[in-house]
């Protein structure tokens, strides 16, 4: 699934769909119809990392011998 960060409304108390509260400065999530539907309400902004900000691919698995 693809990620996006949130950032709450300032003075907006979110919570993550386990009732964990969300970072006052924001934090990466999946994109679903919950953060959707955060966003339509107005309680958060939902931004894509630009191209250059997405993590780089992991490194190959090591071989290991047998």
């Amino acid at each position: 699934m693809e990620k996006v960060f949130a950032t709450p409304k300032e003075g907006v108390l979110v919570r993550h769909e386990n009732g964990k509260p969300l970072d006052t400065a924001g934090e990466s999530v999946e994109r679903n119809s919950y953060w959707l539907r955060r966003e339509r309400d107005g309680d958060v902004t939902l931004t894509v990392p630009a191209a250059d900000e997405t993590p780089a691919a992991p490194a190959p698995a090591k071989k290991t011998k047998s």
